[in-house]
Formats: structure tokens, sequence, C-alpha cells
């Protein structure tokens, strides 16, 4: 990658605000970009949004010198024949929305868990899981849009080694990897600056967010501003640095999720800039 690391919000920090007020907000924060929750109840619905009503939001967007850096949806399922076809369909809309806001990327998931496919082998999982990412991808591709696979609980690829295989897997140019470390940890494959140069080759986006781990089976934890929590974030701040990563890094705010736990974003996202800025910027 060439260029500088750049900062993003994401809407997930901001519950019951629209999308003109967001754009609104993290300009005021001093993000340089926005990462949107694509859903009916995030700030971009996919299923009913034109494609008219996009370029107004880019528009608005641009007004305020700020990009879009990420679509995240939630479509997951490539596995079950009644859902896969849909699956894929609606991540081709997100595609289409990711063009036309100028946006780089769209978040998917690596798949489903085996388990929840009930009589479903795991090879075949992960190859339904793989073609439907491809086919994705050359969609997305065509458009100038890239996917980013989230390390993330829930999926195939919760660990950076697993993300990696279905990366290679899928063997497209604009796929790579979308590294929240935060739930790498809680895999435990990999950790710390480890796992930041097992991820490095494979880097699109990053995504931060921090929490205090009281157990990981079951898994228990408590939403954290970051630096209060236990991720281990100095240490793969630092590494993250030294990778030369030049992308962006958002603050996946969870506050949508767990309300309680977090203050209002003015204050708890601008904390958080503040803090992973202090970790990046150290000599």
């Amino acid at each position: 990658m060439n260029g500088r690391i750049k900062f993003a919000g994401h809407t997930m920090g901001t519950p019951g605000r629209d999308i003109y007020e967001v754009i609104d907000l993290f300009k005021k924060i001093g993000y340089d970009g926005i990462e949107v929750r694509v859903a009916a109840n995030g700030q971009i619905d996919s299923e009913k949004i034109t494609d008219g009503e996009a370029r107004k939001i880019l528009a608005a967007a641009k007004k305020q010198g700020m990009e879009f850096a990420c679509l995240t949806s939630y479509y997951a399922d490539f596995v079950d024949p009644e859902k896969r076809q849909e699956t894929i369909a609606k991540l081709k809309r997100v595609a289409k929305i990711a063009s036309i806001l100028e946006c780089p990327l769209i978040r998917s998931y690596g798949g489903v868990e085996p388990f929840s496919k009930q009589g479903v082998w795991f090879s075949d999982v992960w190859t339904r899981s793989v073609s439907g990412i491809r086919e994705v991808a050359e969609y997305a591709g065509k458009l100038g849009v890239g996917i980013a696979i989230e390390t993330h609980i829930g999926s195939l690829t919760m660990s950076v080694r697993d993300t990696a295989r279905v990366i290679q897997d899928v063997g497209m140019s604009n796929v790579g990897m979308l590294f929240d470390y935060a739930w790498v940890e809680v895999a435990g494959v990999e950790t710390g600056a480890a796992a930041v140069r097992a991820a490095a080759p494979y880097l699109r986006h990053v995504h931060i967010k921090d929490w205090t781990l009281e157990s990981r089976t079951p898994l228990k934890k408590t939403s954290a501003l970051m630096g209060e929590g236990t991720v281990r974030w100095p240490e793969v701040l630092r590494a993250l640095r030294k990778t030369g990563y030049a992308g962006y890094i958002c603050d996946e705010y969870e506050k949508f999720w767990y309300p309680k736990d977090l203050p209002e974003p003015e204050i708890g996202m601008k904390h958080n800039l503040e803090f992973v800025k202090k970790f990046l910027n150290a000599k």
C-alpha cells in the first residue's frame, strides 16, 4: 500500500442518527472517512436505497470532505441452498451502492460456522463460502470495489490463519482482510504483534474496539474505551505501524449493540481516535 493511514468512524457508534447527521459528526470528531452499517436498522438499507439517494449521500459527504471507507452488511450464508443466491445477489447490490458512493470496500463475513449447518460437511461449507465470495468479488471488481473478509466470531474466519486461507482459496486480487484484532485475540491462534505480522500481506481495512474480557468460554465481555479494556492494543498498534500499512483504521464503536457500556460518540469516539493516533505517531 502507498500513502498514509487514515481514520474512520463506524456508524455502529451512532445509533438513532441518520447518515447526514453522522457525516457532520464524524467531520467534527476529526475522522477522514465513514464506515456504514448497511442493514434495515442501519444508516443505509441496501434493500431500499435507490441509486439517486446514494448519489445524494455522496454529495453530502464530499461537501464535508469526507470519504466512505467501507460498507458493512450482514449477509453471510453461502451454504443453505435457499439462501445462497439471495446472499450473493444482496452482496452484489451492496457493491453497486459502494461504487456509487466511491467507497473502495465492502465487508464480507467469511461464511458461516459449520456447526450451524447440521448435515453439511465442513469441506462443503468451506467450498460453498469460497465460491460465493468469489462470485461477489468478480462482480465487485468490475465496479472497482474490493471485498474485505473480516476476522470475526461466528464465521470460518475468526483467526488470521483461517482468513488468509479463505483469501488464498478465493484467489481474487480485489479480496483481502478486514483485520478485527479483538476477535483474533479471542480466537487465540495468533495474538499481539505476531497476529499483525501474519495479517500484514492481506490487510485491506482495520477495525479497533476495546473490551474487558472476563472469559472466553462462555464468552463474557464488556465494551470499553480504547486503552481501558484488556485487548493488547499498544503492542498491536506499534506492530501495525511497523508493517507500513496505509489504509483506514476504523473505530467499530459498539454503542449500537451495547448502549449502556459506552459514552456518547462525541466523547468516546473522540477518545478512541486520540488514543490510536498516540501510538501510531510515537517515535
